[in-house]
């Protein structure tokens, strides 16, 4: 327990250590040369760009998750809708003598309905908007670097 408090008050201190460089770096962007405001300015483009694939990567995954679900489902529906109708069209064909035909009908009625479920389940689930959270910050990072820029 004793090394998780310190870890915990090492992060605090590595924390404040960041702030201090960061205003340290902003005094000193007052006597930087162009080209040295240019190395800067790549080196945060690139720590930008490293953060928003890693968000889009978390991003992805969790969509291809509920798409595999989605899947799974639409596909269970689909099997189970095809055998419904294979067995209606058995229940079809046995319509004349009535007794027979009666129980198949039935079957093939409650596996249209398990099958219909199955069905608007999964496309309940399937993502509408591809990576929205990814998108939003994309447009807010570039409403902010246009007006820094401006």
């Amino acid at each position: 327990m004793g090394a998780h408090v310190w870890s915990a008050k090492s992060s605090q201190e590595a924390h404040v250590v960041d702030l201090e460089s960061e205003r340290l770096e902003r005094s000193q962007l007052e006597t930087l040369s162009t080209a040295e405001l240019i190395r800067h300015a790549l080196a945060e483009t690139r720590l930008l760009v490293r953060a928003e694939v890693m968000h889009a990567k978390k991003e992805l995954r969790e969509e291809l998750k509920a798409a595999r679900t989605a899947g799974i489902l639409l596909g269970a529906g689909a099997v189970l809708a095809l055998t419904a109708l294979a067995v209606l069209f058995v229940a079809l064909g046995l319509v004349l003598p009535m007794a027979q035909a009666l129980g198949v009908l039935v079957v093939g009625v409650v596996l249209l309905a398990i099958a219909g479920g199955l069905l608007f389940m999964g496309s309940k689930r399937v993502p509408k908007k591809p990576l929205p959270h990814t998108q939003e910050r994309l447009k807010t990072d570039y409403q902010l670097t246009r007006e820094t820029l401006q």
